[in-house]
């Protein structure tokens, strides 16, 4: 299964820093801030990289919080984060706005899987795979939780100092 994704959820207090997206995939829906992995990048860097560029924040203690996928197919890291550093900057990517965890729980704006996936995500357990099928029209037909293989944990929780993750010095 491919993994060419990452996605973060920075916490503060009781809401969650959400990008309402303005282009697709899940366009018109709040989602975490993340991209595409970009070559010879680490899923660590990626998200390093891809979160100090949508908003403009410098996550301090980024956490691997395990895997979303879709279909056996693809997927993404999951990151999560309390320590910011920098002033919150909007991009291209869609509005930003802190949003309070029940709201995500229960809002039919977020993407369909967060309100499964992120409770976990965010709880201490060790790292996950969250297992989503879905129909030919996105529709959630299955979700599995399974366990890491330690390949996957290892390779999302390889830390790169922050000098060498680029515009992050």
């Amino acid at each position: 299964m491919e993994l060419p994704y990452t996605i973060c959820f920075i916490k503060r207090e009781d809401s969650i820093l959400l990008l309402f997206r303005n282009k697709a995939p899940n366009k018109g829906k709040w989602n975490g801030v993340g991209g595409k992995i970009e070559k010879d990048e680490t899923p660590y860097q990626a998200v390093y990289r891809e979160t100090l560029e949508e908003t403009g924040l410098l996550i301090k203690d980024l956490t691997f919080r395990g895997i979303v996928s879709w279909n056996n197919r693809g997927g993404m890291y999951v990151f999560t984060g309390t320590k910011m550093e920098g002033t919150l900057l909007e991009g291209p990517e869609g509005r930003l706005e802190w949003k309070k965890l029940d709201w995500i729980k229960t809002s039919d704006q977020v993407v369909c899987n967060m309100s499964i996936f992120l409770p976990e995500v965010l709880g201490e357990e060790p790292p996950k795979e969250h297992a989503f099928t879905y129909s030919v029209d996105g529709k959630i037909m299955d979700y599995n939780l399974k366990q890491l293989s330690s390949s996957i944990i290892q390779s999302a929780q390889k830390e790169t100092s922050f000098d060498s993750v680029g515009s992050a010095n």
